[in-house]
């Protein structure tokens, strides 16, 4: 419980922490040693009253620190992005929607953005994601490393998109939760056909992207066929976990309201 619990909170407290910091691979490695802290200590300890802003706090004090060892200009501004972040932390804002666009940075190429998403908000290891793009491991650890220097590099600031932006951006980002659902809906890697907290991560998100863009119409068709393909995810596999055929599939084992939802959204679109 705990694990996936952390799971789920990590790109909330990524995003909380770049947005004050605007440093991807310092708040990359805050949010991992709270993980890590947290990890040893709610099990022993018991869960914290809050447990996301446990968790964004300690990274934040973790970033504090790393801002700390640098001049006496950063270390003034980290105590007031501190102090701002924590009140909004008690706002409960959910970032994984705004990390999602701001890993679609301009600095970098599509194939670059896709892969520093899924491995931010997808929760993706290095080794799924080389998978997803057919290369190997090692040539994904470096594709993922060379992104993070070149958003450094650009001088391009790590932060929210405005509206002109989320727009150029929309494209890497439908291709990135694409990929997350089709990493949950049959995964590439581990004993398991499905990862289950991956492709509804990924409507989810899908749905977030389409409350900004009610009106766009790659976003509806998106959302669309996630759901019309996860509507059949319960008979998809049998008793031991074998693979059923579509043409076999037991179709009142099918989600009608997820294929009911899909069909609207086609409907609406369509004309």
């Amino acid at each position: 419980m705990t694990e996936q619990l952390l799971r789920d909170l990590a790109p909330q407290a990524l995003g909380a922490v770049i947005r004050r910091f605007h440093d991807f691979a310092a708040a990359e490695d805050a949010v991992q040693e709270a993980l890590a802290a947290a990890a040893m200590q709610w099990p022993r300890d018991g869960l914290p009253e809050n447990p996301r802003a446990w968790l964004i706090q300690v990274a934040l004090r973790r970033m504090t620190d790393h801002v700390r060892s640098e001049a006496a200009r950063r270390r003034r501004e980290s105590v007031a992005a501190m102090e701002m972040a924590v009140a909004e932390t008690r706002a409960n804002q959910d970032d994984t929607l705004l990390l999602l666009f701001m890993c679609c940075h301009p600095a970098l190429t599509s194939s670059s953005a896709i892969a520093l998403t899924l491995r931010a908000v997808g929760g993706l290891t290095t080794a799924e994601i080389a998978s997803a793009f057919l290369v190997p491991e090692a040539t994904m650890a470096q594709r993922i490393s060379r992104a993070k220097q070149s958003i450094k590099d650009s001088g391009v600031p790590f932060r929210a998109p405005n509206r002109q932006e989320r727009a150029e951006r929309l494209r890497a980002v439908l291709h990135v939760l694409y990929l997350i659902f089709s990493e949950g809906y049959t995964t590439s890697d581990g004993p398991q056909l499905q990862r289950l907290e991956l492709s509804q991560e990924a409507i989810r998100l899908t749905r977030a992207v389409r409350s900004l863009l009610p009106e766009d119409g790659e976003v509806a068709g998106l959302l669309a066929l996630m759901l019309l393909t996860d509507a059949r995810r319960a008979a998809r596999t049998g008793a031991d976990g074998e693979l059923i055929p579509l043409a076999k599939q037991d179709r009142d084992l099918w989600d009608r309201n997820e294929i009911a939802e899909g069909e609207a959204l086609i409907s609406a679109t369509l004309p």
